[in-house]
């Protein structure tokens, strides 16, 4: 499990894929009334999954390349993947509403200065800050539910720099965002902790590691319905994160601790040779459903609002097709030793 490529951390990319793309598609192709608590709870913790995993594998590569510059670089080209995405496939201004790579772009260099200089006591500090001081920064300047996407034919150039500069679009980046630095980045350190703890030897399939993740898991749960927040739908997605509270962040950390043990336990099962397909190249899966979402699904008038069955068996074959087309690049990679760096960027290597 010290080989190059641990196959438990690309199994648990490929489960963040594919429960994510139940998520993403439900946004316009299922009906309001079939997004029903069960499937909202499906596609509610891929996000954090994702997230951990990118700050414990900034970690994990640093004794590779231990330089600042390697991560910013990287941090960059994330970042522009996501503004590429905007732009490009859902024609909206960049900047505005931060997707998950934007945050995974900043949390990558973030993560690493942080692991440089700080231990493992005080980045669980610095968690513990993180995760105590977003609740009363939501109540002080409130977490605003709507976010509507500014299309880019809707908006001047000029209006959109005023936008982009503004207070309430700094505010949209720290706290009420689609995925804001606060509470988020805790997430990227909880991977910093989990990367520290993997190259000093430990084991998440330990007794203790399972119990840590219980713990985690039930404390979450109880603080989560204790607290009992109004969890809304931001324009047809319906995780359970806006806003995120903190018993959903205890409850996700805890559920993905949980996920990491019983992945280390059973990797080798051929079952998860589908998620391998989609771990392996995950950047670029991500890209590719939001891709077949717009430019195929949704010009399709009788694919959206679908009922929640007829939903499932769309999103099985989406889900098929990226598994093929893993095999496919799998080939690609085994064929041409020498692709450009771009490429193997998007792709995986």
């Amino acid at each position: 499990m010290r080989a190059s490529r641990n196959p438990s951390i690309d199994i648990l990319r490929g489960i963040a894929i594919f429960t994510m793309v139940a998520a993403n598609l439900s946004s316009s192709l299922l009906q309001a009334d079939d997004k029903v608590l069960l499937f909202r709870l499906y596609g509610t913790f891929a996000a954090p999954l994702f997230v951990i995993l990118a700050g414990m594998m900034v970690v994990v590569t640093s004794t590779k390349h231990a330089t600042a510059w390697h991560y910013v670089n990287r941090g960059l080209l994330i970042v522009a993947c996501g503004c590429l995405l905007d732009v490009l496939v859902w024609q909206i201004y960049p900047f505005l509403g931060y997707d998950i790579l934007y945050l995974t772009g900043v949390c990558i260099p973030a993560v690493y200065l942080l692991t440089t200089y700080c231990g493992l006591f005080s980045r669980i500090l610095i968690i513990g800050l993180l995760i105590a001081v977003t609740p009363g920064l939501q109540t002080l300047f409130g977490y605003r539910t709507e976010l509507a996407s500014v299309e880019i034919a809707a908006l001047p150039f000029n209006g959109y720099l005023a936008l982009l500069f503004s207070k309430a679009t700094l505010q949209r980046f720290l706290l009420d965002g689609w995925f804001p630095i606060l509470p988020w980045l805790s997430f990227a350190l909880i991977g910093s902790l989990l990367g520290s703890l993997y190259l000093q030897g430990a084991s998440f399939a330990s007794k203790r590691f399972l119990a840590i993740s219980v713990a985690l898991l039930s404390t979450g749960i109880a603080l989560w319905l204790a607290q009992n927040p109004d969890l809304v739908m931001r324009e047809g997605y319906s995780e359970l994160f806006y806003p995120p509270t903190t018993g959903y962040l205890l409850t996700a950390t805890g559920l993905v601790f949980l996920g990491f043990y019983l992945v280390e336990m059973t990797h080798r099962l051929a079952i998860h040779r589908v998620f391998l397909k989609l771990g392996h190249a995950s950047l670029f899966m991500y890209l590719f459903h939001q891709i077949v979402l717009v430019f195929i699904l949704n010009p399709i008038e009788i694919l959206n609002d679908q009922a929640l069955p007829t939903f499932i068996l769309t999103y099985l074959v989406v889900i098929a097709v990226m598994v093929m087309t893993g095999y496919q690049l799998a080939r690609i990679k085994q064929k041409y030793n020498r692709l450009p760096f771009l490429v193997r960027f998007v792709i995986g290597s």
